[in-house]
């Protein structure tokens, strides 16, 4: 009698073959193609990129373009900005300086006529023993420092040359020896300037020579 392992062993390979699964074949009838992993080895077909790259290129060129562009236009308007501003502080101050010399020129005029007062009471008595005269003389004298600090200054008058932008002449002298024709002989009233801008000519008599 024989074992049942040996006949498990001993069966016929073609019945062992048959009972085997079988691929079914696509209803064409034509046996599908290997996939693409098979062919390559399992490994994925690289891709070209090339033409990407390139356009990726050309397209980061064009944006830093317009950024260089965008940014010229930037710094110029910046700098037109900068420049009307300084245009702009610099007309201010000028008219400031302006309203503030008109201000000075307006009230050293309203003053001036005080001053006059002054040196004509000081004139009327020349004895600097008098307390009167010498309370006049410091009045006068602190008056003229509060002008000073406005920018006034006093016209030179006698042993200058005659200067009509700042001398107005109502006489004139002889011109002998001793003194040259043109100059100043004598100062009828004092004049004033502000911040170099005449504000009062001094009224002066002038040496002419004889014809």
């Amino acid at each position: 009698m024989f074992s049942s392992d040996n006949r498990k062993g001993k069966e016929n390979p073609e019945r062992q073959k048959a009972a085997a699964p079988v691929e079914p074949f696509p209803e064409d009838g034509t046996p599908e193609p290997p996939g693409e992993s098979c062919q390559n080895g399992g490994m994925e077909e690289p891709r070209n990129d090339g033409q990407g790259l390139l356009e990726e290129l050309e397209s980061a060129r064009e944006m830093l373009k317009r950024l260089n562009e965008e940014n010229r236009i930037l710094s110029e308007s910046i700098a037109r900005a900068r420049a009307d501003f300084f245009n702009y502080r610099q007309r201010v101050e000028r008219e400031n300086e302006r309203l503030r010399a008109t201000a000075s020129e307006s009230a050293v005029a309203a003053l001036i006529p005080v001053l006059d007062n002054l040196d004509r009471a000081l004139s009327s008595n020349r004895n600097e023993e008098d307390p009167f005269y010498r309370g006049v003389e410091m009045v006068r004298g602190q008056f003229f420092s509060v002008l000073e600090s406005m920018g006034v200054s006093v016209i030179e008058t006698v042993g200058s040359p005659f200067d009509p932008a700042v001398h107005e002449a109502v006489a004139t002298v002889e011109a002998g020896e001793g003194i040259e024709d043109g100059i100043v002989t004598d100062e009828i009233q004092a004049g004033y300037k502000v911040a170099g801008k005449v504000i009062r000519a001094a009224r002066v008599k002038v040496a002419r020579a004889g014809s």
